[in-house]
């Protein structure tokens, strides 16, 4: 009976195991493995670290063609883009006053916080400016007028509801129209979100409009100003608690409400990014960290403006990561669908009918939002939020990735790049928290919305481990190769925008198998090249070998492959791709023996020259191992729990036969079958009795024991 209740158990142990193994490689996509590794010690390039005593903050604020403007610690360095040089004479020097700094220690901030840290920046016209810095925990603004090369500064004012508190905080602004805007928080203490353009802002302790908001980037875009930002979610409240991504858009025209509404926006309106997994339960990116410029170019067969968004999991779950891409046109059309309400504490959150929705349309950009009717600014007061989410432009996300060392940060695209066969791709720079820089792209974007092939072409420790990446630039001077700008606290880098001279793509097959758009293999002269570097020559296309698609080319005839291509996420439909590759759902797993934290890097101590691959397993074997550890776990459990009870059936602790026997017969009623009608004599010792009826146990008393014969039947 044990063992068929164990072959059952073990029956469905597998079947369930099956199911969800084959329903996680159908689902979920796979995850492409980067085909260049890079570790820190080979990184190359320029450097500028500030003032290394201590950390900086680093803030990019503008930049121009050939130098970018950062904020730091009590100072805004104007940094060379060709050799990362500081331009020392342009430095603009604003430390706190001695006051603001003694009066912030005296609220609890130590030295490092209670300085000027500049954060916000407006350019007004090629020779004036305005700053913004925490300036000890007291946001303070100032103009600055540039003049006969010297920086000098005008008037200060206070820079509350422009500028955060705390150089941490996350909070963004940009200057449009002659106006800042600025989403951060008005209190020392954080707890108060606004979004904010002299002298309209967003309602106070009002949950409906900003719920916890982190802010992590603004656009101008038309006649709007775009937030990006992710809040804990009202309308889920009555099911828990959850954090999602939110677009929130205003009007540059806004002037504020009638009345009471004068300093408030009457055209502040949001809706939720969807960046998911899909399926019966989509999987979702719910946590919004930053987004690229708006980029415009051929897609899926169309032409149109896409931003690229950086969406994490949350930190107390899986390490998940994605980046999903989103139309300008999509943005703009969710705020003109259906508003979403919840009429009563408990009611949960419902679609707006439209005979609700009063005329003229709330939230909608007028000439002067002076003279709108109360009954417009108190609906979309009450109703900030879209009843529907902006779909991505593609099914499926452009990059997504499970880690438990990493998580991403930052993007830039470098746009439309045109590969030898004429079609153009977004080449995107990722970076990570813990010091990396990751160069993926579609290899379908342009043909495709439905397929999505992830391509991650190299995988650079750009940074030291833990230093996360805070911005990134992509950077095209002329005359010069182009580079990537790294920025982190105390640190900028600058390190080329392609590896195809790495060692890792040495070969006509691994070269073509990066499926980089920036590199080629040149038959020439047997190299993987720059593609730029050769486009002038007229006969550069018989000559170098590429493939974005596929990542193979027939020039590069039968040699082993030491490249992967990456796989689409949906089956291409029939005549797309007719190549199969036998490593399909390959899984690799590296070990790093300098950095024990990372498992994308590649080995330690590799011989010069020597490209030394990964070690790979196929998803099926993986199932395999794993089914096979489980059998033999529950047949090693089962013999040894077997084992064990025959040995403790007979050890020290057991009744004796005899022992055993006699219990049974005495419990044994007269209806027992094995019932032995027969009399059982106990002869039993015990003391005599005492005249009053008690024993007698005392020492003075040594009288013999008494036998006494009792009979059970």
């Amino acid at each position: 009976m044990m063992n068929v209740i164990l072959a059952s158990v073990l029956e469905i142990f597998l079947i369930t195991l099956a199911s969800v193994v084959v329903g996680y490689t159908d689902a979920w996509p796979q995850e492409p493995v980067p085909r260049i590794h890079i570790k820190h010690r080979d990184v190359v390039g320029q450097r500028f670290l500030g003032n290394e005593s201590h950390v900086e903050h680093f803030k990019l604020l503008e930049r121009t063609r050939t130098s970018v403007l950062i904020g730091a610690r009590n100072a805004i360095y104007n940094i060379s883009l060709h050799d990362l040089t500081e331009i020392v004479d342009q430095r603009v020097h604003w430390p706190s006053s001695g006051f603001n700094r003694e009066l912030c220690n005296l609220k609890g901030r130590n030295e490092d916080k209670c300085q000027n840290y500049v954060r916000v920046f407006g350019r007004h016209s090629p020779n004036k400016f305005v700053a913004c810095g925490t300036n000890a925990y007291k946001p303070s603004c100032k103009q600055f007028h540039f003049e006969n090369g010297v920086h000098t500064s005008e008037n200060e004012t206070e820079g509350l509801g422009l500028c955060p508190y705390d150089p941490e905080h996350n909070s963004t602004a940009v200057y449009a129209g002659g106006q800042l805007y600025a989403a951060t928080v008005a209190d020392f203490s954080g707890v108060e979100p606004l979004i904010y353009r002299a002298p309209i802002r967003t309602e106070r302790s009002d949950l409906n409009q900003l719920n916890g908001p982190n802010f992590v980037s603004s656009l101008a875009y038309d006649d709007y100003v775009f937030f990006f930002y992710r809040e804990t979610a009202v309308e889920f409240m009555n099911c828990g608690k959850a954090v999602y991504p939110r677009v929130g858009r205003v009007c540059q025209h806004d002037k504020g409400g009638p009345h009471a509404f004068s300093d408030r926006w009457t055209s502040f309106l949001k809706a939720r990014l969807n960046c998911s997994v899909p399926g019966d339960y989509p999987f979702y990116f719910n946590e919004i960290q930053s987004t690229s410029e708006v980029t415009e170019g051929f897609y899926g067969g169309e032409q149109t403006q896409l931003i690229y968004g950086v969406f994490t999991t949350p930190v107390n779950s899986i390490g998940g990561s994605a980046v999903c891409a989103f139309t300008m046109r999509s943005i703009l059309d969710i705020f003109q669908g259906v508003f979403k309400e919840q009429e009563t504490i408990n009611s949960n959150w419902l679609r707006v009918l439209p005979e609700k929705v009063p005329e003229p349309r709330p939230g909608a950009c007028v000439n002067d939002s002076r003279t709108l009717p109360d009954v417009t600014v108190n609906f979309v007061k009450a109703h900030p939020l879209m009843d529907e989410a902006v779909q991505p432009f593609y099914l499926f996300p452009v990059i997504n990735k499970v880690s438990f060392n990493y998580r991403f940060t930052k993007i830039a695209v470098d746009p439309q790049v045109k590969a030898l066969d004429g079609k153009v791709y977004d080449i995107l720079y990722i970076g990570t928290d813990d010091g990396r820089v990751l160069k993926a792209l579609n290899s379908l974007a342009s043909e495709s919305r439905e397929n999505v092939s992830q391509v991650i072409v190299s995988d650079v420790q750009v940074l030291k481990y833990g230093q996360a990446v805070k911005d990134l630039q992509v950077v095209h001077l002329a005359g010069e190769a182009s580079k990537l700008l790294v920025i982190a606290d105390s640190e900028m880098r600058a390190i080329p925008l392609h590896h195809c001279d790495a060692s890792a793509a040495n070969s006509c097959t691994s070269c073509v198998g990066l499926q980089d758009p920036h590199c080629a293999w040149d038959a020439t002269t047997n190299l993987c090249v720059a593609v730029p570097t050769k486009l002038h020559d007229n006969n550069a296309g018989k000559t170098l070998f590429q493939d974005i698609i596929t990542g193979k080319h027939k020039g590069c005839g039968y040699e082993q492959e030491l490249a992967k291509p990456a796989q689409p996420v949906v089956p291409p439909r029939a005549g797309c791709c007719e190549q199969t590759d036998e490593r399909d759902n390959e899984i690799v797993i590296e070990l790093d023996r300098e950095n024990q934290y990372s498992r994308t890097q590649p080995r330690a101590n590799e011989p010069q020259g020597v490209t030394v691959t990964p070690v790979v397993y196929s998803a099926q074997t993986l199932t395999g191992a794993l089914l096979g550890t489980c059998l033999f776990s529950l047949i090693a459990g089962f013999a040894s729990g077997f084992w064990f009870s025959q040995r403790l059936r007979g050890g020290p602790y057991s009744d004796p036969p005899e022992q055993r026997q006699q219990l049974n017969r005495l419990t044994e009623g007269p209806e027992s079958p094995g019932y032995n009608n027969k009399s059982i004599n106990l002869v039993l010792n015990v003391p005599p009795k005492n005249p009053n009826g008690k024993n007698a146990n005392s020492s003075a008393e040594n009288k013999p024991m008494q036998k006494v014969k009792k009979t059970y039947i």
